[in-house]
């Protein structure tokens, strides 16, 4: 029997055309001494200007620059980081410094806790901001540093103590290989390189689908991001996945900016199902741009049930491998609303199928009933702008949302006959 597939959300708790190496491309190196505009004093203020330099290097190019600032058994670690920041395009890179406290022994050192603001591509950051969500995401580090060769360098890099549930990001997390297509760049650890040129093709015909409902609803990407994870990284990467069902994740890093991992293992020999979760999980990605609110966990069955629609298209809800699922759960408990319960952490897989399956049936529903431009209002006006249901199926599709769920229930008794 198929394994049930499910793609999960995190959104939560707040849930090269050609080759695999990241170019370096041959820049000015930034010079140290133009990061100050007057001469740094105290070891603190030192250390603050040689981060100031080594983000201006970053965004120039400039990778020995970038590696000036760290220290020599770092410099493994932050050579990785810098290659695979420039290949994710970053466009800015902010380090934000504590109070400095001084090292005990050595008096010329300092430590000190830092956030390190990010933004990738020319989507993630625009330039209206407001809330902190609406900001560019960040890390916490707790730097310490001191003079090697009268240049102040990061000589101890930890995680802060701000418990972010996405952390580590993959970016920071040891080396990356890249692969960049028209549509999208695929990031893999050097060990899943072999998927790469595999899934491009793959990925480029799932993009082009998701910029069709991309351009309806008002949320054009210019790139999409996608890691290909193995085991490790699964378990590891934006905090790690431990549920054995889930085979892709998208993860929201800000009001804008949502990345895409999926778990090369489970998908590996499968390739409807790579089609699909691609798809799916790109279809997180343009049905939540913009949303207002970082947990969506209120409308689960909506977010699903558009990744889930967007996913299997051009196939209708009625005809997806998780039919069988639907009927088992129709066949336990009486259907009354179109909004499917979702499932407990103990229920078996199979409930898990059944709810993706019942709400990939809503929204195919909406969009049989209603065509799929006002289907796309009503997700724009409940995911994004965060509209109660009633408004939203009276701006939408101009009846309440109750003559929307009886007709629903209706349509999916009959598909599931």
């Amino acid at each position: 029997m198929r394994r049930a597939f499910a793609a999960l959300l995190v959104v939560g708790v707040l849930a090269l055309t050609v080759g695999l190496v990241v170019s370096r491309p041959e820049r000015p190196r930034v010079a140290i001494a133009a990061a100050t505009k007057k001469q740094a004093v105290s070891p603190y203020e030192r250390a603050v200007a040689a981060l100031d330099v080594q983000s201006q290097a970053l965004l120039a190019g400039d990778e020995a620059g970038w590696l000036a600032v760290v220290d020599a058994p770092l410099k493994a670690r932050y050579r990785n980081m810098f290659r695979s920041l420039r290949a994710l395009d970053v466009t800015s890179f902010v380090y934000k410094p504590g109070v400095g406290q001084p090292v005990k022994g050595n008096a010329a050192a300092v430590v000190f806790r830092a956030e390190v603001f990010y933004c990738l591509g020319p989507d993630m950051c625009p330039a209206a901001q407001g809330s902190e969500w609406q900001g560019p995401p960040h890390i916490e580090q707790r730097l310490t540093m001191r003079p090697v060769g009268g240049q102040y360098v990061i000589g101890v890099a930890a995680a802060g103590t701000d418990e972010d549930p996405r952390r580590p990001a993959p970016w920071e997390s040891g080396e990356l290989v890249a692969l960049r297509g028209t549509r999208v760049t695929l990031f893999a650890a050097p060990a899943e390189r072999r998927y790469l040129t595999r899934v491009l093709p793959v990925a480029e015909a799932a993009a082009k689908v998701d910029d069709r409902f991309a351009a309806l609803i008002g949320t054009p990407q210019s790139r999409y991001r996608i890691y290909l994870a193995g085991e490790a990284q699964w378990r590891k990467w934006y905090g790690g996945n431990q549920d054995d069902w889930a085979i892709g994740l998208a993860v929201p890093l800000n009001m804008h900016g949502i990345d895409v991992m999926l778990r090369m293992k489970e998908l590996d020999d499968d390739p409807l199902m790579l089609r699909v979760a691609l798809q799916h999980e790109l279809g997180h990605v343009v049905t939540l741009s913009g949303a207002y609110r970082a947990d969506a966990a209120e409308d689960t069955w909506l977010s699903e049930g558009i990744a889930e629609y967007i996913g299997w298209s051009p196939a209708s809800a009625a005809r997806t491998l998780r039919r069988d699922s639907v009927r088992w759960q129709l066949r336990r408990k009486a259907m009354t609303t179109m909004i499917p319960e979702q499932p407990r952490p103990s229920a078996p897989a199979r409930a898990g199928d059944a709810f993706y399956g019942l709400s990939h049936l809503a929204v195919d529903c909406m969009a049989k009933t209603y065509g799929e431009r006002k289907l796309l209002t009503f997700v724009r006006l409940v995911l994004t702008q965060d509209n109660e249901l009633d408004q939203a199926a009276g701006d939408a599709y101009g009846v309440p949302f109750a003559t929307v769920d009886r007709a629903c229930v209706k349509w999916t008794r009959q598909q599931m006959l």
